[in-house]
């Protein structure tokens, strides 16, 4: 078969790789999209898939950017005004109007986001999309790439952009080391009902087996997150419903009341890995092929879009020859970035893990202090909802979000 020429290929479609491709598009590049399946989103009147994220203002104007934001459907979507972080006795509180927003960021199901990218990149000539197809051969030449498909077309392009999740097969093969942290936790989740209907609050405390959060859903229930050691997760995903709820209620005081009822839990094994490189030669990592983090802060998916504005951002300058020299700065800024993100939430998971509580007193202090200091405060919000100096263009785009 003949070779298929492009500007730049995409592997893996998920919410940052199709992100991307739609941005790159965007650029007047031609964009080869490959994945192994395409989206199937059937949602049920009701039902909530377990797989939601935490999108920041950030995070959901580059989603608007890439055309995505705009096809998700309102009734699916929850918003949250309000947040309220517990340590010991002490909590810090967040209020999206104190800080000039609209709203401090949306719970979204990741399919719903995957099939609406998709949905957009239907509709862009410049995209290209190759799924379900899978790829047998990379070569990483000096001046080109060549992606061979097991179906027998050769794809060549100048960049080759891995999105292609935690376990990147182009990572491997490209030899970019990485270093892991296995945390012996599981993330347990589970939509549930509380005597009050969730209407907008982001709700966390750090208990003596790890951070426990509520997040709010459409339909006034709160999706849960609760990491703990491997062992507890899996004997509370097959408990009866009776031993879970007490054993939760015990753990739990959040103003929305007690916890009355469960939907089907999960208990998804916690593992931090990071690249110690994000490019080598014409392959460049984005989202989880990057790093992971632990979900606590629940910024994994947030940091994925947030490489995809930022290499967007970087390429501007790239016609033609070798992209080394944007690379660099895309590496020099994402991994600044996902360092000083993802470092901070794996210390603040180990020092809540501090034995007799120490840690959750020592992290309720620090709330203690950034209550009365309002600069921290601010810093924070605007760190986390990705609207910071240091987030990309495509982020810090507009006012309120």
């Amino acid at each position: 078969m003949a070779t298929l020429d492009f500007d730049v290929i995409v592997v893996g479609g998920g919410v940052a790789g199709a992100a991307c491709a739609a941005l790159l598009a965007q650029q007047q590049r031609r964009v080869a999209l490959v994945d192994a399946r395409r989206p199937s989103f059937r949602p049920a009147e009701g039902r909530f898939d377990p797989r939601v994220v935490a999108i920041s203002p950030g995070s959901r104007r580059v989603l608007a950017a890439a055309g995505g934001w705009q096809l998700l459907s309102a009734e699916r979507l929850a918003s949250y005004r309000r947040m309220a972080v517990h340590a010991a006795a002490l909590s810090v509180h967040f209020n999206a109007a104190d800080h000039g927003l609209l709203e401090l960021g949306w719970i979204v199901e990741i399919p719903a986001m995957e099939d609406a990218l998709w949905q957009s990149l239907d509709g862009l000539e410049r995209v290209t999309i190759f799924a379900p197809a899978a790829w047998e051969r990379v070569d990483l030449g000096a001046e080109t790439v060549r992606l061979s498909l097991t179906d027998g077309q050769t794809l060549r392009s100048a960049l080759l952009v891995a999105a292609d999740g935690a376990r990147s097969r182009l990572r491997r093969l490209a030899g970019v080391a990485t270093d892991e942290w296995h945390y012996n936790q599981r993330a347990l989740i589970a939509p549930v009902r509380t005597e009050q209907a969730n209407t907008g609050l982001a709700w966390q405390r750090f208990t003596e087996h790890g951070p426990l959060a509520l997040l709010p859903l459409p339909d006034g229930r709160s999706s849960i997150v609760w990491s703990q050691p491997s062992d507890r997760a899996l004997a509370l995903q097959t408990a009866s419903e009776g031993d879970f709820l007490a054993d939760i209620n015990n753990h739990q005081d959040a103003p929305l009341g007690a916890i009355i009822g469960v939907g089907q839990r999960h208990a998804l094994p916690l593992v931090r890995r990071r690249a110690r490189r994000l490019f080598r030669d014409r392959l460049v990592l984005l989202g989880d092929a990057a790093r992971t983090v632990h979900p606590l802060a629940g910024q994994g998916l947030n940091l994925g879009l947030m490489d995809a504005a930022t290499l967007v951002e970087v390429l501007e300058a790239w016609k033609s020859g070798s992209p080394a020299q944007e690379l660099e700065r895309y590496q020099r800024w994402r991994q600044s970035n996902g360092t000083l993100i993802g470092g901070g939430i794996h210390a603040i998971n180990e020092l809540v893990r501090a034995p007799g509580g120490l840690g959750r007193h020592a992290l309720g202090a620090g709330f203690g202090i950034a209550t009365r200091l309002w600069p921290l405060r601010e810093a924070f919000v605007q760190r986390a909802c990705g609207i910071d100096s240091d987030s990309p263009r495509l982020a810090r785009s507009g006012c309120a979000a």
